[in-house]
């Protein structure tokens, strides 16, 4: 059942316990919706815990409060009277968190993903707002005064979901929320350092090896590369070190649509679109079991071979860059 916002917050002024689990491969909205509801709800006087099946990257580490943010193992005793997931559009994407749910669904589920169909028992979803951190910015407004650390938590969301204000999704309240937000004492500059300069050497040497992969396709309006289980093991990376790359591809003068492939050391392939002004990713995505939003979307396949997955995801994404720009 999807509700309102005003359903929600009932929701939690009556719950006691709250269990609040983001999604898998967590990026900067994930890490920021789970610790600023985290904050939230304790602030409120509410007992929280925050679960991310996999570990966070070490950038967002100082990000993502003090220890509103735990793995699998360590929750698996904890005992809770509600539960929400945040920035995921189904079940799947919270990967073994989902062994914590009781009955196998949330109570709550927060999310700004147009293919999220409602898994919980009550939904709130809406592809209008830029990130789910805005929409627990909405709740929280309505619910505690924030202090600095809370709205650098928020604004952390805000920004990497937006490309740092620089995607189309940027609007408006995007930017009315995050002066609010540096108002109260978020720091813009520690985030983009953060998130941004942080690479290393091995990091650089997997972007030049990634690079040597790269196709331009569908006249130039396609850019596709892989990184491979053993070149990150070459460069001596991990799955964390592939932040950021479809975003290279993306930055490609003229190219439309951005894919990375991703074979991780597990055998596992994860698969990464972006476009800048026309196609919408999603649907492509969702037709290989993934989803997302119309410029930023993702799929992973865990029994596929690397090279037949690409030739299937590539012939797909020409088809429909050609039908929209043949309209």
């Amino acid at each position: 059942m999807f509700v309102n916002l005003d359903r929600v917050i009932e929701r939690l002024h009556a719950g006691q316990r709250f269990l609040v689990i983001g999604h898998i491969r967590p990026d900067g909205d994930d890490v920021s919706s789970v610790a600023s509801l985290v904050m939230i709800l304790r602030q409120m006087g509410k007992t929280a815990e925050g679960c991310i099946a996999d570990p966070l990257p070490n950038f967002f580490e100082r990000l993502s409060g003090d220890g509103a943010i735990k793995g699998v193992s360590e929750l698996r005793d904890y005992a809770y009277d509600t539960s929400i997931t945040v920035d995921s559009s189904d079940l799947a994407r919270i990967g073994d968190a989902v062994e914590l749910l009781e009955n196998g669904s949330p109570d709550i589920t927060l999310d700004h993903h147009k293919s999220n169909l409602g898994f919980g028992k009550i939904n709130f979803c809406d592809s209008a707002y830029a990130a789910t951190a805005m929409i627990v910015y909405e709740i929280g407004k309505q619910l505690v005064e924030f202090d600095r650390e809370l709205a650098e938590s928020l604004l952390l969301g805000i920004a990497t979901d937006t490309g740092f204000f620089r995607y189309a999704n940027a609007d408006e309240r995007v930017f009315a929320y995050s002066a609010e937000l540096v108002r109260t004492g978020a720091n813009v500059g520690r985030i983009t350092q953060a998130i941004l300069e942080h690479r290393t050497l091995n990091e650089i040497h997997l972007h030049t090896a990634m690079f040597k992969t790269l196709k331009i396709l569908a006249d130039g309006r396609l850019a596709a590369a892989y990184v491979t289980a053993e070149m990150m093991a070459e460069t001596g990376c991990t799955d964390d070190d592939t932040a950021g790359l479809v975003g290279q591809l993306r930055a490609i003068g003229g190219v439309e649509v951005a894919i990375m492939f991703i074979e991780s050391p597990t055998g596992e392939i994860h698969v990464s679109l972006r476009s800048k002004n026309i196609v919408d990713v999603s649907e492509i995505a969702l037709k290989f079991g993934g989803g997302g939003h119309a410029r930023a979307a993702g799929c992973s396949q865990t029994d596929g071979k690397l090279d037949s997955l690409m030739k299937d995801i590539i012939a797909e994404t020409e088809r429909v860059i050609s039908a929209a720009f043949s309209r």
